[in-house]
C-alpha cells in the first residue's frame, strides 16, 4: 500500500479510511442559559460549572464533541456564535421534533454506523434524536440519566478528579490527529529542509514506522522533545530536528544529538558488525575517529530519516520554565510515569535493543522526565498551542502554563544530558 503525504487528497483519504476501521467516540452537551454577554467560540460561550465540567469530560472521554444548541442546532467547539436567550424545555413537542431533524441532518454526516455516542443533556434535547441514532446503528450512552442538576455536578466531578492517565492520552492523540489533518500530514523526516516553513521554537514529536499503538493501527509516539530550555539559548527548532535528521550526504553527528546516539548504541547491539568502539564517547572526536564511525552514522540518519514528525509552535523565551517545557516534561511522564510506560512497544522495536534499561521500559528515545508526575491540565495547553499552530489563534504575550508548575513540579528531573548536548 502506498502513502502519499505530499498530496493533501491522498493524506486526507488514508486518515479517513484509518478511523472508518475504528469506533470513534462522539460526545453531545446541551446548551445552559448561563452565557458570555459578546460573540465568541461557542465552548466558551456557556459558562456555567455543568457546562464547563460536562465539556472537560468530553473533552477526557470522547474523539469528538459538539454542543446541542436550541437556537443553532448542532454547534462545533471552535465556532463563533452569538448569545441568546433560548432553551428546548419551553417549546412545544413539534418544535422539538422540527429542532432535531436539524440537528439530525447536520449529526448523520459527522457519525459512522457503530460509533458510540455520549450525551450530556436533558430529556427535551435527546428524546427526539436518540431513535435516529439508534436506527443509524449507534450505540447510546447517558451516563447521567434521571440526575438532577446537583447529583450531575457530583457525579462530574467525581469522575474528573479520578486520575485516568489512559483517557489522558486519548485526548493527547485526538488533539494531534486534529494537529496532523491541519499540517497536510506527519513530515517525513527525510525529506525535512531548513527551506520549509518552521516556527522559530517548538515542540516535536517523533513516530517510527510500524510502531502502532496497541489494538491500533495508529503510530505511537517514541520520542518528544524541545530545544532552547537553557536561558540564553538561541537555537531554532530546525537547527535541533536537522542535527537529529543528519547531513543531507546521510552522515550526522551523535555528539550533537543525544537522539542519534541512543539508536547509535541499540543498532550497533543489534548489529554488531557496523559497532565503534567510540561511538558515545567524549563531546568531541578527531577526523580518524569520525571516519570510522561514518557507516554508524549514516545507519543512525536512516532510521531517522524513515520517521514521521508532527510539531507544536510555540514561540516563547528560553527558558527552563517555559510552555515548551511543560509540554515535554507533562508528555513524557504520562507516556511513562512510575508504572512504566502506559502503551508498551512492539517486539520488532529497535528501543528494546538499547544498552539502556530506561529506554527499553519507558518504550521512548527519552530518559528525562520519565517518572515526572504529570498533570491532566497541560493538555488545554496543547489544544491551546494547536490553535496556534494552525493560525486560528494568535502567539500569547505571556505564557499560558499554570503558574508556579516549575517549582511545584520538579522532582524526577535530571538536567545532565541537557548541560552536556546545551538543548
Amino acid at each position: 500500500m502506498l502513502v502519499f503525504f505530499i498530496i493533501m487528497p491522498g493524506i486526507l483519504k488514508t486518515l479517513k479510511r484509518d478511523r472508518a476501521e475504528q469506533m470513534a467516540k462522539i460526545g453531545l452537551i446541551s446548551c445552559v442559559s448561563k452565557k458570555c454577554h459578546s460573540e465568541t467560540f461557542a465552548k466558551e460561550l456557556y459558562t456555567s460549572a455543568l457546562f464547563t465540567k460536562s465539556r472537560q469530560y468530553v473533552e477526557r472521554n470522547c474523539d469528538t464533541w459538539f454542543i446541542l444548541s436550541a437556537k443553532y442546532g448542532l454547534v462545533e467547539p471552535n465556532e463563533i456564535i452569538e448569545p441568546y436567550n433560548e432553551t428546548l424545555n419551553s417549546k412545544t413537542k413539534y418544535d422539538r421534533e422540527e429542532w432535531a431533524k436539524k440537528v439530525w441532518k447536520t449529526l448523520c454526516l459527522r457519525l459512522k454506523p457503530n460509533d458510540q455516542v455520549t450525551i450530556l443533556a436533558g430529556d427535551k434535547y435527546r428524546e427526539k434524536l436518540i431513535p435516529l441514532l439508534i436506527e443509524y446503528g449507534c450505540k447510546i450512552h447517558i451516563p447521567m440519566k434521571g440526575l438532577g442538576i446537583g447529583s450531575q455536578l457530583k457525579w462530574l466531578s467525581r469522575e474528573l478528579s479520578q486520575p485516568n492517565r489512559q483517557n489522558d492520552i486519548e485526548r493527547l492523540y485526538r488533539i494531534l490527529r486534529r494537529l496532523e489533518i491541519g499540517l497536510g500530514g506527519k513530515r517525513l523526516m527525510a525529506e525535512c529542509t531548513g527551506k520549509q516553513k518552521w516556527p522559530t521554537s517548538g515542540v516535536y514529536f517523533f513516530f517510527e514506522p510500524n510502531e502502532f499503538r496497541s489494538g491500533s493501527n495508529e503510530l505511537r509516539i517514541v520520542r518528544v522533545g524541545t530545544h532552547r530550555v537553557s536561558k540564553g539559548s538561541k537555537s531554532t527548532l530546525w537547527n535541533r530536528l536537522r542535527t537529529h535528521r543528519g547531513t543531507d550526504n546521510g552522515g550526522g553527528n551523535h555528539r550533537g544529538s543525544i537522539f542519534r546516539l541512543h539508536i547509535g548504541a541499540a543498532l550497533s547491539i543489534k548489529e554488531p558488525k557496523i559497532a565503534v568502539d567510540s561511538w558515545g564517547k567524549g563531546q568531541s572526536a578527531n577526523a580518524e575517529i569520525r571516519r570510522s564511525e561514518i557507516n554508524l552514522e549514516r545507519r543512525v540518519s536512516n532510521h531517522i530519516g524513515n520517521m514521521k514528525l508532527l510539531w507544536l509552535s510555540i514561540n516563547d523565551e528560553a527558558s527552563p520554565i517555559s510552555d515548551r517545557a511543560y509540554i515535554e516534561r507533562n508528555i513524557i511522564g504520562m507516556l511513562v510515569g512510575m508504572g512504566g510506560a502506559a502503551e508498551p512497544a512492539s517486539s520488532e522495536w529497535l528501543g528494546l535493543s538499547s544498552p539502556d534499561e530506561r529506554i527499553r521500559q519507558a518504550g521512548l528515545w527519552n530518559l528525562e522526565f520519565l517518572d515526572y508526575s504529570y498533570s491532566p491540565d497541560y493538555l488545554d495547553v496543547i489544544e491551546e498551542y494547536v490553535e496556534i499552530t494552525l493560525g486560528n489563534k494568535k502567539s500569547p504575550a505571556c505564557s499560558i502554563a499554570p503558574q508556579g508548575w516549575y517549582i511545584k513540579k520538579r522532582q524526577g528531573v535530571s538536567h545532565k544530558q541537557l548541560l552536556l548536548f546545551g538543548d
